[in-house]
């Protein structure tokens, strides 16, 4: 999947301390929820979004680091 702010591909973060992570503006949100949700993959997504300097706003969906990052990269890169 591709970040429309940017062009560049969604890529899953993994943090030092904590789980995966994707961030990703806010009007892909619903299409990336759509894709784990299709994938079995449990997230949360923050609630808050922020917009710096007029920039397009962007948020984070957050994993258990249990679930594994190349199963979430899979599915967000998985042609429709």
């Amino acid at each position: 999947m591709i970040d429309t702010t940017t062009g560049e591909r969604l890529v899953v973060e993994r943090g030092a301390e904590s789980g995966p992570y994707i961030d990703l503006p806010w009007s892909q949100v619903d299409n990336v929820r759509e894709r784990l949700d299709q994938a079995g993959i449990a997230y949360w997504v923050d609630p808050w979004v922020i917009s710096i300097e007029g920039h397009p706003e962007t948020t984070t969906i957050y994993f258990s680091r249990y679930v594994d990052a190349a199963r979430i990269q899979a599915a967000l890169d998985k042609t429709a």
